[in-house]
């Protein structure tokens, strides 16, 4: 035997050992690294989780009836009462005043594409979600271009739903913009579903203004809003509706057609328009803040 190999033979258990232990020292850290890696993918699913809704879009709660309102909210903070019917409200905005009364939902709104809409969406957004808000509304009768309406075009809305609504999908439920119902209305609608390609839509927002004896029509048109959400079925919100005529003609309509909305599983919610004590419209607000005659009837009945 040479004296390499004595040495050899007399090193070989060391060698053997100082083996064993890299390759313990090296499975041990890779065992390390997949649990963190595994803990760090079950931390971020459940950060995920913490934001994504059920769907498709169902309702949690019963309660249908709105208040669309101005800031301040001082006007929408005695419509609580026991057996009260009311659960959300908007603004056509985005910012919610902290004065907002803390048991009902606010809802966010993107009125339009302009800057004076899109400077602080995010965050007015992100602050209603966090308060407890599940839904965002669209734009505004953006098939109008005068009386209030935001005046885009078809496209020019799904480049701003996109960039601006669809990013919070699976933390709020998104509606579509909401359309008059106008001869225009309903056409520009089915070419905005055409084109959004890819979007995420959960709920159809809808206006009605007629005579508060033209029932017939309201459910007609409701059916026909239905219908223009195609293979999407999309439940209706009622954002806006009022019916002209007198008090007592206001009063009638809204005590027939209240059930029947609330009745209809495709109907959502609804908001009488509104709540301001000088609207000439049958307003639900009276000067001193407490529910009107007519806000009575909405808010109990």
């Amino acid at each position: 035997m040479t004296p390499l190999k004595a040495l050899l033979l007399l090193l070989a258990p060391s060698l053997l050992a100082l083996q064993v232990t890299a390759s313990h020292q090296h499975q041990h850290q890779h065992v390390h690294e997949q649990r963190h890696e595994e803990r760090h993918e079950e931390n971020n699913s459940t950060l995920e989780s913490r934001y994504v809704l059920p769907y498709p879009y169902n309702p949690l709660s019963p309660l249908k009836r709105g208040l669309p309102f101005n800031n301040p909210s001082k006007y929408i903070q005695t419509f609580k009462g026991a057996g009260s019917k009311i659960s959300w409200a908007y603004n056509w905005d985005s910012y919610m005043d902290p004065g907002f009364p803390q048991n009902v939902e606010f809802v966010p709104m993107l009125w339009g594409d302009g800057a004076d809409h899109t400077a602080n969406w995010v965050k007015n957004v992100n602050d209603a979600i966090n308060r407890g808000c599940r839904h965002i509304l669209a734009f505004n009768e953006p098939d109008g271009c005068s009386g209030g309406g935001s005046c885009m075009s078809p496209q020019q809305a799904v480049n701003a739903y996109k960039k601006y609504i669809q990013p919070f999908k699976g933390r709020a439920y998104l509606g579509a913009p909401a359309v008059t119902n106008g001869p225009a209305g309903l056409p520009w609608l089915k070419e905005f579903f055409r084109l959004c390609t890819g979007c995420q839509i959960d709920f159809l927002p809808v206006h009605w203004y007629d005579s508060a004896t033209n029932d017939a029509w309201f459910k007609l048109y409701m059916s026909q809003a239905y219908a223009a959400t195609g293979s999407l079925k999309l439940k209706l919100w009622v954002t806006e509706f009022n019916g002209s005529g007198t008090l007592a003609q206001k009063t009638d309509f809204l005590r027939r057609m209240m059930p029947w909305m609330d009745s209809q599983s495709y109907i959502a919610r609804y908001s009488w328009f509104w709540c301001d004590p000088k609207s000439t419209m049958g307003p639900l607000v009276d000067g001193n803040g407490n529910p009107s005659g007519l806000g009575n009837v909405y808010t109990y009945s």
